[in-house]
């Protein structure tokens, strides 16, 4: 669309330059002839041959007349006086203003010189003889220069005229050239507030999704500080994931799809907008926008429950919302956003995939949010950070076959902080990979103090699990403690794996190959749990503890349970039941199958120390218990008869 645009705007920028030059140069040469002929015309008007022709005509009349009058009374200076003026004019005519070689210049050229050769003659007055002699040769001049007078009038008035039919022809296509202008001018505004509407649109709009963005929202946000209004926040959980999984491709469709979806959810919505890489926002305005602001999280997390259509792919995605309200007043669309982002922030510390609406007590929450992520850098250097040890236990023989490593951190003022509360801080600040790589270290380091054939499990974030590095760090974490891979247990949850993962397929192949085992924690609690059994390379499954505590659904619980431990069977896996708390749930998943359980009816999460002695206890209350008498052999009863 931009390139479309962008080359729309070069051609219509070429012919306005073309058009714009070629009425400047149509202008500026009709004022140039404008100017011409109006100079001809006033040269004429000021000086020209019909007046040196007139006057010529007129002195010599002058001059005939002079000699007549001077046979009476007259003077022979008058006569004198006007030869000398004749000869001066034909001398300015002739040298200025007519071409020799032309009718005129002929007539003109002979008059002057019988002029001139009347000079002698005129010295001779008032001889009568001379007098008449000098008539005489002046009569046949008279007639001839007359006409030359009014040929020369008749041909200045024609000049006249043409150049002011000239004027007029050009004066009409000055007119004609700013009215084109005029009309190119207004065309011109036209296209440009056009072209200034057009980009306006493309400012507001979001290029991806079509719908409004960040500017526009802001701008409704200002333009309703005048009423109440409900904002929503969303964001696309895992985003970056499936980016990172499919392609930005993919990631653009889906985006695009969700977009839809929105129009469809929040049709009654002032505005909805993207306003960042997975960050949309929907706006109401009314008394009752916070109504149906919470009925339009509740449409919108409706809408995304269906997988999305991406590259022949169904891939599920869900979202996490946040709304914050406020009435009128100055500033209103600043804090919607802070408190929005807020509520967004507290909807994904639990557990995403839901909205929640803004309370003033989470800004409180926010701060210690922001304590958390700014102390978290310093955690591992100040040795913030700790694991515990949960038993996993054979349920054959009630022994302690392994542990689950889980992270803790007792922060140097706020205390000891829950995981609940960390994790999503640290997933959302991009720290998570720096403390998971932190566990994998430790728990090889604490593993090493185990017996052999004890295994200890760590669960891996999202983020990590696409990570090349998670291999090379493993292996050198192996190495560097002496721990045998297939003693580390690599934990990952249904959340963190996209359908058809490549990448994630790809790093859990590498960590088996390595000889670490995979297990997949929380199963049944996904959409797609048996969908990826198939496509990825587990050992263990662990079966979900909601399933065990189910008051409401026990039936069912214990129902899928067996069929859980039953497939596993199938596919040759080892099941470990979670939530183990009482002797009644070791009976029910013993007798469905389960091959170890893990819960507080074996223990709650240990130091390393108390684990490493958990584990020297049992082995000594194994090596105390009396062996069973073995049946003596035929030798071994001759001996003891002996």
């Amino acid at each position: 669309m931009f390139r479309r645009s962008a080359a729309r705007c070069r051609r219509l920028k070429l012919w306005l330059t073309v058009i714009t030059a070629v009425l400047a140069l149509a202008a500026v040469a009709s004022s140039l002839l404008a100017y011409t002929y109006q100079r001809r015309i006033m040269e004429a008007s000021r000086y020209n041959t019909t007046f040196d022709f007139g006057q010529t005509a007129a002195e010599l009349m002058r001059l005939q007349l002079a000699l007549e009058e001077s046979r009476g009374e007259g003077s022979i200076e008058e006569v004198r006086f006007r030869y000398a003026i004749l000869v001066n004019r034909l001398s300015i005519v002739t040298i200025n203003r007519v071409d020799p070689k032309s009718a005129q210049g002929k007539v003109l050229g002979n008059l002057q010189r019988e002029v001139l050769a009347l000079a002698p003659l005129i010295a001779q007055l008032p001889d009568p003889t001379m007098l008449t002699l000098t008539i005489d040769q002046l009569r046949p001049f008279v007639g001839p220069v007359l006409r030359l007078a009014g040929q020369a009038h008749s041909q200045a008035s024609n000049e006249i005229q043409s150049n002011q039919n000239w004027l007029i022809v050009i004066f009409a296509a000055i007119c004609c050239v700013t009215l084109s202008l005029v009309l190119f001018g207004a065309g011109l505004m036209v296209v440009v507030l056009r072209q200034n509407a057009h980009l306006d649109r493309i400012v507001r709009t979001d290029w991806l999704t079509g719908i409004a963005n960040r500017f526009a929202f802001s701008h409704a946000l200002r333009q309703g500080e005048g009423e109440d209004q409900t904002m929503i926040l969303l964001d696309v959980d895992h985003f970056k994931t499936l980016n990172d999984t499919f392609g930005h491709a993919a990631g653009d469709k889906l985006l695009i799809e969700l977009s839809q979806r929105l129009r469809w959810a929040c049709g009654d919505a002032a505005m909805i907008a993207r306003i960042g890489g997975d960050e949309f926002a929907v706006l109401y305005r009314g008394s009752d926008a916070e109504a149906r602001g919470i009925a339009c999280c509740e449409r919108i997390l409706e809408q995304v429950r269906s997988p999305f259509d991406i590259e022949d792919r169904q891939v599920r995605s869900h979202v996490t919302l946040g709304l914050s309200s406020g009435g009128a007043g100055l500033h209103q669309g600043t804090c919607l956003f802070k408190h929005a982002d807020i509520a967004l922030y507290e909807a994904k510390a639990a557990g995403r995939n839901r909205f929640v609406v803004f309370r003033p007590e989470m800004n409180q929450h926010l701060g210690r949010r922001q304590a958390l992520q700014n102390g978290m850098r310093e955690a591992i250097a100040r040795g913030e950070f700790f694991l515990l040890f949960q038993p996993i236990v054979d349920l054959s023989t009630g022994l302690t076959c392994g542990f689950e490593a889980l992270l803790r951190w007792q922060h140097h003022e706020l205390g000891l902080i829950s995981p609940v509360e960390f994790i999503p801080v640290a997933e959302e600040s991009g720290q998570i990979a720096m403390v998971g790589l932190w566990v994998i270290e430790e728990a090889c380091r604490q593993a090493a103090r185990f017996p052999t054939e004890t295994f200890v499990a760590v669960n891996v974030s999202a983020d990590q699990l696409v990570d090349p590095l998670l291999v090379q760090h493993t292996t050198a974490s192996l190495a560097r403690h002496g721990l045998e891979p297939e003693r580390l247990e690599i934990e990952i949850t249904e959340s963190t794996l996209i359908e058809n993962d490549e990448r994630a397929l790809a790093v859990l192949h590498a960590l088996r190959a390595m000889g670490c085992r995979i297990s997949l924690d929380d199963f049944g609690t996904g959409y797609a749990s048996l969908s990826y059994l198939r496509r990825f390379p587990f050992d263990k499954i662990k079966i979900d503890q909601s399933f065990l505590r189910s008051r409401s659904h026990r039936e069912e619980g214990i129902a899928i349970i067996a069929g859980t431990c039953d497939l596993a069977r199938r596919l040759n896996l080892t099941i470990v039941a979670e939530g183990v708390e009482t002797e009644e749930h070791r009976q029910i998943v013993a007798s469905a199958g389960s091959h170890q359980g893990q819960g507080y009816l074996f223990d709650r999460p240990l130091s390393p120390e108390a684990s490493l002695a958990r584990i020297e206890a049992e082995a000594r209350r194994t090596s105390a218990r009396p062996k069973p008498e073995r049946e003596q052999g035929p030798a071994e009863a001759l001996m003891a008869m002996i």
